[in-house]
């Protein structure tokens, strides 16, 4: 047996320093081994960034968000020194294509002047291009033929079933992707046909179609045009643009920048002379201006191994072509399917630096290789990036990696997070079924996004949804009323004179509550070095702050400010090392200031501060003592303190909490906070509302209903014109007794029939007797004149009678009607 078939072997790293106890979940033994960085308290990571080339969404989150958790809880309780690196890919095969696609769509619109038939002919033909491409072999299974025209398309689209066909869903993970972008063209086709015919042929209109046919435009131009395309700033351009946008973000989810940055473009030469040491050791080979990586040579020779992370993927060839790029699939010269480029040969329209192979550009792969063996060294602690880098990215990297250095461990720890599903499918912008990180943030903050990831494990799957975010919206809130307490309670103990201070001493309530604390201390620390389980670790967190809000409940006097203290100290102690409390003071209790700004500013700008709580006070006086000279009561008074209390001071983050000993608790809080939870309760008070008015309408109808059928009687149900269709011949009583074809029916068809009779003839006795009765009780309640058209609005029949009470021309009170109706029934 060969050695490349053998199990790859996984040395632990060994060390005379200290340990801390930790373990890691190490990708390369697909289980938990004990974490030893390989000089002393020193820990070098590299984790794989971002290839700028769009918006980054919550996948991208979900990944540098849960590593920025772990890199914290290394850094800020474990206490290792860390030396984290991050690269930005600002060269690549989607950075190319969409840098052109731009391009060239800027410069095809700015050319435009109006619609016109030239242009809807363009964009008809690049619609067809696009089906064709894109899902062509299904249009050939459903048509027998390609798509030749635009007018095609409805057949095609009737075929698949508007794209719910379950056999073209299940043909491509992108087809309901490609369905939905022709879909769009093709109504901003037909829009644009019919502005055309209607004389409306502006620049808007045209830029209109432009917009709605942009996908396919775009692809159909690069297609004609992309070779074209040499000035390299335009693709510096776009991954400079969207680096920007990608570091906003993650500031705005409160990620730490790592401590080194790195992009590829500044690492050619070295990516060159890496590629060549390659070469020099017999691992890799030039062909037609390119070289690749020979994965037989290495394999198995030397006691290398390739694939060591997932090692069942190996000659996966899907696989494999989606690493090359979309750019490297017509590869020359390569020796086997499952080689891999390092340096690719330049075609017309690529960027392009000179190298001993002729102009050309970095694989993807030799990219972080180098980075990171340029800053950390030729063995590296950590290395970290989404679970669908395993193969064949991180496995190529580690083997180019390894045949440079001829080493056999370049990663000692490699930690994958867990994919990102929304609605069951893995996020993704090549699917296009993600939401931006941008988007997200309008709707939840960057602390209940982190709270989602602190509840799943970090090398999981996560789910992204409206319930599982709630559910961290309501742990959040959990803490914030803790901490809003707790600093209250540690507020009003401090200021509170100390003769008015009650005597106390730590009795069994204290005791028990601070051994919780120990207990706490002690999961979550064991919950840390189990591989940073934060879901075990946020558990334990709410079961003390549970566990003190029932303390709390002892009230003012019955309780120990110091055990309050020592409670809310460390809970915000490791919301701190979590990254959800921004830094404050050691001593502090909650999540600290909400912004750097806020922390800066302190106490400066005394104005801007106090104004808004002094205008609120000026204008509760005013209206108390205008109540007062006005003789106004008690109830009024206690409804200006009620606004006061409920909303004009939580608008400016202060909430008076009133307690059972006539001395109410002031907190501050974040007036953000405040106004997103009532908007949050008006929300669900206006969904309970809309579904308790839409089950109302839905009785009100059935209620309809059944008087409607009520009103039919029994021997005329079956000789409807819609039951004559049915029947031909019928019994005394109306029921049917022959079909439309003159047959007789079945006995067990007649006495269906004869039942649902019955059950008619029922209905129709009780509507009967229901009439008379409230015929009876609207003679004796209502005026003569009101008597018909109440009867006619009931489906009654009566005579109009006098008003029986005696008093001509009176009425009698809705309640009477109502009260006499319900005993005469």
């Amino acid at each position: 047996m060969s050695s490349s078939s053998k199990a790859s072997p996984w040395i632990q790293p060994e060390s005379a320093h200290p340990q801390t106890g930790l373990k890691v979940l190490n990708s390369l033994t697909k289980s938990k081994v004990p974490f030893v960085p390989r000089e002393g308290n020193y820990v070098s990571w590299y984790g794989c960034g971002p290839t700028v080339y769009d918006s980054a969404h919550m996948g991208h989150a979900c990944n540098y968000v849960t590593f920025d958790i772990i890199r914290r809880i290394m850094e800020d309780y474990l206490g290792y020194d860390m030396n984290v690196v991050m690269n930005i890919t600002d060269i690549d095969d989607k950075v190319i294509l969409r840098a052109r696609q731009k391009h060239l769509l800027k410069e095809y619109s700015a050319k435009i002047e109006g619609l016109s038939e030239q242009l809807v002919g363009e964009v008809s033909l690049a619609f067809v291009e696009f089906i064709n491409k894109q899902v062509g072999e299904f249009v050939e299974i459903k048509l027998g033929r390609k798509l030749t025209s635009e007018s095609e398309w409805k057949e095609f689209a009737t075929a698949i079933d508007f794209g719910k066909d379950p056999a073209f869903v299940a043909s491509d993970l992108k087809a309901p992707m490609h369905y939905n972008t022709a879909k769009t063209t093709f109504e901003a086709l037909a829009v644009a046909r019919m502005k055309l015919k209607s004389g409306q042929a502006g620049k808007t209109e045209a830029s209109a179609l432009i917009a709605g046919a942009e996908d396919v435009l775009s692809q159909w131009l690069d297609r004609k045009y992309g070779t074209d395309v040499t000035d390299q700033r335009i693709f510096q351009d776009l991954a400079s643009y969207w680096e920007k946008e990608f570091l906003d973000d993650m500031d705005a989810l409160n990620v730490r920048r790592p401590h080194v940055m790195t992009r590829v473009s500044e690492f050619i030469s070295e990516i060159v002379q890496f590629i060549q040491r390659i070469i020099d050791n017999g691992y890799a080979y030039e062909a037609d201006g390119s070289v690749y990586f020979s994965v037989k040579e290495f394999d198995g020779k030397n006691g290398h191994f390739y694939a060591k992370l997932r090692p069942s993927a190996k000659g996966n060839t899907k696989l494999l072509a989606d690493g090359e790029g979309s750019l490297g699939k017509e590869a020359l010269g390569k020796r086997d399917q499952g080689d891999f480029a390092l340096w690719k040969r330049s075609k017309p329209g690529e960027p392009r630096w000179a190298s001993p192979w002729g102009e050309g550009r970095p694989g993807w792969h030799i990219e972080c290789s180098v980075m990171a063996s340029e800053i950390l060294g030729q063995q590296i602690d950590i290395h970290t990036g989404g679970v669908d880098l395993e193969f064949p990215h991180h496995d190529n990297e580690m083997s180019q990696s390894e045949a440079c250095f001829e080493n056999h461990q370049w990663v000692n720890y490699f930690m994958h997070s867990g994919h990102l599903h929304i609605e069951g499918q893995k996020m993704s912008k090549s699917l296009k079924n993600f939401i931006t990180i941008k988007e997200v943030l309008k709707k939840y903050t960057a602390r209940q996004i982190r709270m989602l990831f602190l509840f799943s494990q970090w090398s999981a799957p996560l789910y992204f949804d409206s319930e599982s975010m709630e559910e961290a919206v309501a742990v959040e809130k959990l803490l914030s009323n803790f901490f809003t307490n707790a600093t209250a309670i540690l507020r009003d103990a401090r200021e509170r004179p100390a003769e008015k201070e009650p005597r106390r001493r730590t009795l069994a309530p204290e005791l028990e509550l601070l051994e919780a604390l120990k207990d706490t201390q002690a999961q979550v620390h064991q919950a840390l070095l189990d591989s940073f389980d934060t879901p075990t670790a946020m558990r334990a967190i709410q079961d003390i702050v549970s566990r003190t809000n029932i303390y709390l409940q002892r009230g003012r006097d019955r309780i120990d400010p110091q055990v309050i203290q020592a409670v809310a100290e460390y809970v915000t102690r490791i919301m701190r090392v979590f990254g959800m409390a921004n830094e404050s003071p050691a001593h502090a209790v909650g999540w600290g200031p909400s912004s750097s700004s806020e922390s800066s500013q302190g106490a400066a700008d005394r104005e801007s501060t106090l104004l808004p709580v002094a205008r609120v006070l000026s204008d509760f006086r005013d209206a108390v003592r205008e109540l007062a000279l006005s003789g106004g009561d008690k109830q009024s008074l206690l409804k200006l303190c009620d606004k006061l209390r409920d909303q004009d001071l939580p608008s400016l983050g202060i909430v008076i909490d009133d307690h059972g000993d006539g001395r109410a608790l002031v907190k501050i809080a974040d007036p953000e906070e405040l106004q997103r939870e009532r908007e949050r309760q008006e929300a669900k008070a206006a969904e309970l509302l809309e579904i308790k008015q839409r089950k109302a309408q839905e009785a009100e109808e059935k209620r309809q209903a059944r008087i409607a059928k009520s009103k039919q009687p029994p021997q005329e149900m079956f000789r409807t014109p819609e039951m004559r269709e049915l029947y031909s011949e019928w019994d005394e009583r109306g029921i049917p007794t022959k079909d439309k074809a003159g047959e007789e029916l079945t006995k067990s068809k007649l006495k269906k029939l004869a039942k649902e009779y019955e059950a008619q003839k029922k209905l129709y006795e009780n509507y009967l007797q229901y009439s008379s009765i409230a015929a009876r009780a609207l003679r004796r309640v209502v005026k003569p004149e009101l008597q018909n058209e109440i009867a006619k609005r009931e489906g009654m029949h009566i005579k109009v009678a006098k008003w029986e009470n005696g008093k001509s021309g009176a009425s009698a009170p809705a309640s009477t009607i109502e009260t006499r109706a319900k005993a005469e029934h």
